[in-house]
C-alpha cells in the first residue's frame, strides 16, 4: 500500500508549508531516539515522520508527489515528464512509466534521456534506433537527505534510481528503465550540498561503459540544532530562579546532553559557546555548539511560589 505522507504527518494535503513544518517538528520531537532511547517503535515512526517531511516539506518534491503519488521519485528523475497508470489510446504502459496518450512520446522521452541523439521509427510498440552507436555513457545526478546525527558520525546509504541504458538498447530491451542499486559512504562531517561521485554508476553508453553517479547531500532539517556556518545552535530552557541566581544546566549536544555553568543574572536570548561539541567537520575536528538561553516560567505557580514572588516584588519597589 502505498504511504500517505499527509497522513503521516497529521495534515491536510492543502496545509500550508508553515504547518506541515510545525507538525513534522512536533511529532521529531515525540518520536526522537534521544527522547525515547531503545524504543523500536518509536524510531521506526521516527523515521517515517522524517521520510514524510523529506518529501512534502520540499516545495518542488511535494508538487510531484501531489501529482504522480509514490511514483514522484520516478517523475523527479525524468524531470517531471511522465505519466502513471494503464493505457490510453496509442500509449504504450512500461511498469511505473507511461509513453503517448498526452505524455512524453517514445522518441522525446529517449531525446530527453540522451540529450536528443536518438532517432528511429516506432512500430507495434518497438523501436528501431538508427544511430544508437552515437549514444555516450552519462552521468546521473541523485539528492539525499542525511540527518545531523549521520553526519557527524557519517553513515552508508543504498540508493535506488533508474537510467535508460544504451547498451540495453542495443540488446533489444529499448523500453525497459534500467534499475541499479549502489550503497555509499556518506563521510562524517561532509558539507551539505557537497557532491560524491561514484564512478560508473551512471548511465551507459553503446560499448557497455558507464557514466558517472553523483550524490548530492542535503542536511535535513532537525528539530532542535539549527547550523549556522560550522557550528550549530539549539535553544536551551531554563528556569528563571537558574538564571537568576547562577548555576549548571544540562545542554543536548549531537552525541548526548552535557553540563554548563552559567553566571547569575543571565538574560533570555543570551548565547555561551561550547568549544568542540557541535558538528564533524570532514578535516576531522568539530565545530562549536553555541547555547541560546531561552528562560522559562513555571505556568501553574504554587501558593508559596506566589508568596515569595509577591515579596519580591516588594523588595524591588523599596530598592528602587
Amino acid at each position: 500500500m502505498a504511504k500517505d505522507y499527509y497522513q503521516t504527518l497529521g495534515v491536510p494535503r492543502g496545509a500550508e508549508e508553515k504547518d506541515i513544518k510545525s507538525a513534522y517538528r512536533k511529532l521529531a520531537r515525540k518520536f526522537h531516539p534521544d527522547v525515547n532511547p531503545n524504543d523500536k517503535t518509536a524510531e521506526a515512526k521516527f523515521k517515517e515522520v522524517s521520510e514524510a517531511y523529506e518529501v512534502i516539506g520540499d516545495s518542488d518534491k511535494r508538487k510531484l508527489y501531489d501529482q504522480y503519488g509514490s511514483n514522484w521519485e520516478h517523475a523527479q528523475n525524468m524531470g517531471g515528464d511522465f505519466q502513471t497508470g494503464g493505457h490510453s489510446a496509442g500509449g504504450a504502459d512500461f511498469g511505473d512509466f507511461h509513453f503517448g496518450g498526452g505524455g512524453m512520446g517514445a522518441e522525446s522521452i529517449f531525446d530527453h534521456l540522451f540529450g536528443g541523439r536518438v532517432s528511429g521509427t516506432r512500430a507495434n510498440n518497438n523501436f528501431n534506433f538508427q544511430d544508437v552507436d552515437s549514444m555516450q555513457p552519462r552521468d546521473v545526478e541523485k539528492s539525499v537527505e542525511i540527518s545531523l546525527e549521520d553526519i557527524d558520525k557519517g553513515t552508508k546509504r543504498i540508493l535506488t534510481y533508474q537510467t535508460m541504458d544504451a547498451q540495453r538498447l542495443r540488446d533489444g530491451i529499448s523500453t525497459v528503465p534500467s534499475t541499479k542499486k549502489v550503497e555509499v559512504t556518506i563521510p562524517a562531517g561532509i558539507s551539505d550540498g557537497k557532491k560524491l561521485r561514484v564512478p560508473g554508476k551512471g548511465a551507459a553508453g553503446h560499448n557497455g561503459k558507464a557514466g558517472d553517479l553523483y550524490v548530492v547531500i542535503k542536511w535535513a532539517t532537525h528539530p532542535q540544532f539549527k547550523p549556522v556556518g560550522e557550528n550549530l545552535e539549539v535553544e536551551v530552557p531554563v528556569p528563571y530562579t537558574t538564571a537568576a541566581l547562577g548555576g549548571e544546566i544540562r545542554v543536548p549536544t549531537l552525541r548526548g546532553a552535557v553540563t554548563m555553568k552559567i553566571p547569575e543574572g543571565t538574560q533570555s536570548g543570551q548565547t555561551f559557546r561550547l568549544g568542540g561539541q557541535g558538528i564533524m567537520k570532514l578535516q576531522g575536528s568539530r565545530g562549536d555548539l553555541m547555547a541560546k538561553i531561552r528562560i522559562t516560567v513555571p505556568k501553574k505557580p504554587s501558593e508559596q511560589e506566589k508568596q515569595l514572588l509577591r515579596q519580591l516584588v516588594e523588595l524591588e519597589q523599596v530598592t528602587a
